[in-house]
């Protein structure tokens, strides 16, 4: 047996290519979604609308017989397409042949007359996931969207998230007869009806350089406890945030930390607890302030707030206000696998934190940072020492 996989383009029989439509007409049985079947009939009698997980078991249960497939697939084949899913689970011995189609990103960034050779692609179809993180720190974002979320939704999360003035480009039905293009802002399309066949590109002018380090002057202070840039780099280099990473923070005080965590967790989204309304606040202001929108935060005193959050990977927690030990076991509960980092000041917090790790068993490491500043004084600079402040890690050793 031989599978050829052919891209099928975005719908429209014209942007079938010569090669797609020769595999097509030569193949001995033709395997396709239901929405390709009418333009694909009038190529060959030889078309079944069937299922990705039922192709492959088709083509594996009839992997020994001298027949071609063609499996055609909507878009590309290269980009979000069953094509991957087919080639990871048929048989290694079944000869297979991708073909590649006109994609809906090439296709629609034509129609927009604009290049896409610096923009970032994401996946929204079938998913439950938020486009915000990406829209945050890129320039143009490209996502397909349908399923559980579509373009409506979309625009509602970015509205939420404060990116109300990004230029949403939606692209429905692409080169259908029931085709629209749009452009205009999250609003504009929040209330609005749209098919899963659709496609956006949201350009943020706005977007934040992820890579940079976050320095205090970037912050509005206000009343609240904040923790300084030295200690703040210490903290994201003992929790090794990954760009998926769920985050928490826990006693989020300015929001410094929170911010700077986001940064890291860039196509993820940092859970924030603070117990007081003013600090949730003025979180919210220096979200605005470093353009980290890939925040959601709640005025709650952990571990109230944090059950509906999902699992987190990393978790800082700068203010435990006593509740260590339940704010723990309720991160824990969701993932063992969680790992922690506690900042600490005084020799009491110190000591009950690693006795709540130990209890927990934990494996511990500890850093004591004694930063001291240059101040200017006159024509000199005096170093001016800061109080120590310890970075507790821990994290589970489990068994594999």
């Amino acid at each position: 047996m031989k599978v050829i996989v052919a891209g099928a383009g975005p719908g429209a029989a014209d942007l079938y290519t010569d090669k797609m439509i020769q595999a097509v007409r030569s193949a001995d049985l033709v395997l396709t979604a239901g929405r390709l079947y009418d333009s694909l009939s009038a190529l060959t009698d030889k078309v079944q609308v069937m299922g990705v997980m039922d192709t492959v078991s088709y083509i594996n249960a009839h992997g020994k017989e001298p027949i071609i497939i063609c499996v055609a697939a909507s878009g590309d084949t290269g980009f979000y397409s069953i094509a991957s899913t087919i080639a990871k689970n048929v048989r290694p011995e079944i000869e297979m042949e991708f073909i590649s189609g006109i994609g809906s990103l090439s296709c629609f960034m034509a129609k927009l007359k604009l290049g896409y050779e610096d923009i970032k692609t994401v996946s929204l179809h079938g998913r439950n996931k938020s486009i915000v993180p990406y829209v945050c720190y890129h320039e143009k974002v490209f996502a397909l969207t349908g399923g559980t979320l579509k373009v409506q939704d979309i625009a509602k999360q970015l509205r939420k998230a404060g990116l109300s003035n990004v230029t949403m480009y939606i692209g429905e039905n692409l080169s259908l007869e029931e085709e629209r293009i749009l452009t205009g802002n999250p609003a504009d399309f929040a209330e609005m009806e749209f098919d899963d066949l659709s496609v956006i590109v949201v350009e943020n002018k706005n977007y934040a350089n992820r890579y940079k380090t976050l320095k205090d002057e970037d912050f509005v202070r206000g009343k609240s406890p904040m923790t300084k840039e030295a200690v703040r780099n210490l903290v994201l280099s003992a929790l090794e945030i990954e760009p998926t990473d769920v985050v928490y923070d826990i006693g989020a005080g300015t929001g410094s930390v929170t911010c700077a965590m986001a940064y890291k967790a860039f196509e993820s989204t940092v859970y924030a607890v603070e117990k007081n309304s003013e600090g949730v606040e003025l979180v919210k202001q220096n979200m605005a302030a470093t353009g980290a929108g890939n925040i959601v935060i709640r005025n709650a005193l952990a571990p109230d707030g944090l059950s509906d959050f999902p699992p987190a990977d990393k978790v800082f927690i700068g203010g435990s206000t006593g509740n260590l030990t339940e704010i723990m076991e309720a991160v824990l509960a969701k993932n063992p696998a969680a790992v922690f980092a506690v900042t600490a000041v005084t020799l009491e917090t110190i000591s009950q934190t690693t006795e709540v790790f130990k209890a927990l068993k934990m494996e511990t490491e500890v850093v004591c940072a004694n930063i001291a500043t240059a101040k200017k004084l006159g024509n000199y600079h005096l170093m001016q020492a800061d109080n120590p402040v310890y970075i507790i890690k821990g994290a589970r050793k489990l068994e594999n």
